[in-house]
């Protein structure tokens, strides 16, 4: 049974900063390219809205820059951010058996490496793989503009020296402002961020405030989230979604408390 979708803005719920799950994924080196774009349109994708909806999910935002030239193998080839009505939700969800055979599934197509964790305030330090969220402020990121970046560790740097820019620059645009929600995730070899911008005014492309927090990066991709509807239901006869090498999308649907 095909859903009716929520429109982004006209439902909206503001969700707590900390309440995200911050996922970084890292393909199995068994599995070849095209392998994994199939089986994360025609199984992850769709199935992290299907499975985990009445769970508690509230927005998606997958990114999938595996196949960019250029990127290192150090850096993920997936990231995403998931919102859920609370931590406590989350970890609920576990209870059920969707959610317990969805996580099943990821052993074959991640490497030893890849998860997801909740954020903590940033306050000007960062930790490897540690997520951050840089204001307290609750928002709906299904609506707005949101854009990521992700980029790597320069080569001639260490990991130490390459967090402590990192974190230079997260200051200085938690400083700025100007966003209504951002979020950050910096390891030894890589670093993720989202921002979340809303109103009428809101760039539809990533501007220089937000570039320039990658700046400590030396390969790097930048993007805007184009929404994207996951409107088809588990019993569906339906081939999957189209997601290639580079999209970042933010999953449109229907959220449980909107039912």
């Amino acid at each position: 049974m095909t859903q009716t979708l929520n429109q982004p803005g006209t439902t909206a719920r503001l969700i707590s900063a900390d309440a995200v799950r911050v996922w970084r994924g890292f393909r199995n080196p068994a599995m070849a390219l095209p392998d994994f774009f199939n089986r994360l349109n025609t199984v992850f994708i769709p199935a992290t809205v299907q499975m985990q909806i009445d769970a508690g999910l509230d927005c998606y935002l997958p990114a999938v820059p595996a196949g960019l030239a250029g990127k290192p193998d150090t850096v993920p080839d997936e990231t995403a951010i998931l919102f859920w009505d609370s931590q406590e939700t989350y970890t609920d969800g576990f209870k059920t058996l969707a959610v317990r055979t969805y996580t099943l599934t990821h052993a074959a197509v991640y490497a030893t490496g890849s998860r997801a964790d909740f954020p903590q305030p940033f306050a000007g330090v960062v930790v490897a793989d540690q997520p951050y969220y840089l204001s307290n402020e609750p928002a709906d990121w299904m609506g707005g503009r949101v854009w990521h970046i992700l980029g790597s560790r320069p080569a001639a740097q260490s990991p130490e020296e390459f967090m402590t820019q990192c974190a230079a620059g997260l200051s200085a645009r938690q400083k700025s402002g100007g966003f209504a929600g951002a979020i950050a995730c910096c390891g030894k070899d890589y670093f993720a961020y989202w921002e979340l911008r809303t109103g009428s005014d809101a760039p539809a492309q990533p501007d220089a405030l937000f570039q320039a927090v990658g700046a400590a990066t030396e390969w790097r991709y930048a993007t805007a989230a184009q929404n994207t509807p996951v409107d088809h239901g588990l019993w569906e006869q339906w081939p999957g979604m189209d997601v290639a090498s580079g999209d970042f999308i933010n999953t449109q649907f229907r959220r449980r408390w909107e039912q």
